[in-house]
């Protein structure tokens, strides 16, 4: 799925986060065993560290070696230090793929300093995530020791994420120790767009938590102790001079880990759907721009479609350019399977969470005054190693 937006992309400058006058932060309970967290309302009182020392040994450093872009003989490669997460008791790791570079093979290194070679099983470039599974683990501590050293974290519905709720992340920034930041939900429904690979990821969490390099691929944590996130990176956008940015990070959601993870570990790859269009969002500003368009009408303007994809197998029109060099509108799309679409955010989000490559899906398009009903089965994206 195509479309222009700002592009954003990681820099390497250092965050200085504000400081909270007060906080509904965690505590763990009095060992009662019916909760390990209460909600208080005075900083003053508490501190993150029962949170950090309950997980931060489920945090990994992530070390790849890649081969050297640059043409310097004395510089073949390149080291790359990430963070992941343990996903099982299986050895399997979650991190984050952009870091990984063409590496098949990196090393782990957990947070007591014990030292595991890994290799990677899967890959999934259009939402960043990968996953690796540790080769020596089992067989150098047994079974017993090895699951005592793996302590998996509990994955959140990251669809109950708010703006405003508490966040933090436990990673290795700057291949320094394992450390904590801390911060707030900025945005619950961040677009995402990998530009390079011409795709947008929808319902990425966007947050003011300090990230930095070695961040990436850590875990982001809600006050319950659990993930609703992976750690992307942080945003900068590309008009802005180098350095200068807006202090945001944003993460993947944990319900794309969830869907995603378990076929890179069977499959080594996801298959996203794709409806094969480049599209916006109809504004008001764009509606007033055409005749015939309804003034409360919302959806999303078909701007180009991909050629034998979804809409163009369906009969999808899109914008045109007359020989006076006049815009004309394409099609309009307002529903899909019966679920009213405002706009691309909300158009991309129920493709990726309800629908797979091969399913039929519905539409209603808006085209010439009139609603017209149509459907075709979904194709499914390029696939890019």
């Amino acid at each position: 799925m195509k479309l222009v937006i700002i592009m954003i992309f990681m820099i390497e400058i250092g965050v200085i986060m504000p400081t909270f006058c007060s906080a509904y932060l965690p505590i763990f309970a009095d060992g009662s065993g019916s909760s390990i967290f209460n909600i208080i309302t005075n900083r003053n009182d508490t501190s993150l560290y029962p949170l950090f020392s309950q997980l931060s040994r489920s945090v990994v450093q992530v070390v790849s070696i890649n081969p050297s872009t640059t043409n310097l003989p004395s510089q073949n490669t390149t080291t790359e230090v990430a963070a992941g997460f343990a996903y099982d008791t299986l050895g399997h790791i979650v991190t984050a793929n952009h870091v990984l570079g063409g590496a098949n093979e990196v090393t782990v290194i957990f947070e007591n300093g014990d030292t595991h070679n890994a290799t990677v099983i899967g890959r999934d470039p259009y939402t960043d995530i990968a996953v690796l599974r540790i080769v020596d683990l089992f067989g150098s501590y047994g079974t017993e020791r090895a699951n005592e050293l793996l302590a998996p974290v509990i994955l959140a519905n990251s669809s109950t994420v708010k703006i405003g709720d508490y966040v933090t992340t436990i990673g290795y920034p700057f291949a320094s120790k394992v450390a904590m930041t801390s911060g707030i939900v900025s945005q619950t429904a961040f677009l995402l767009s990998f530009s390079s690979l011409g795709y947008l990821v929808p319902d990425t969490i966007e947050t003011d938590v300090a990230v930095n390099p070695g961040n990436s691929g850590s875990p982001l944590i809600d006050i319950n102790g659990e993930v609703v996130g992976l750690i992307y990176g942080r945003l900068n956008p590309t008009t802005a001079p180098l350095g200068q940015f807006s202090g945001l990070s944003v993460a993947i959601p944990s319900n794309a880990i969830k869907k995603i993870v378990p076929s890179l570990i069977h499959n080594g790859t996801y298959i996203h759907p794709d409806f094969g269009i480049i599209g916006s969002t109809l504004t008001v500003d764009l509606a007033k721009h055409f005749q015939k368009i309804p003034d409360n009408l919302k959806g999303v303007v078909v701007n180009s479609i991909l050629r034998g994809g979804t809409a163009d197998k369906a009969g999808i029109n899109a914008a045109t350019t007359d020989k006076y060099g006049q815009r004309q509108l394409g099609d309009i799309i307002t529903s899909l399977d019966g679920h009213k679409i405002p706009d691309i955010e909300s158009f991309l989000s129920y493709i990726q969470e309800n629908k797979r490559a091969g399913e039929i899906i519905s539409f209603i398009v808006y085209r010439d005054g009139n609603f017209m009903n149509l459907n075709a089965t979904l194709q499914a994206v390029n696939q890019i190693q």
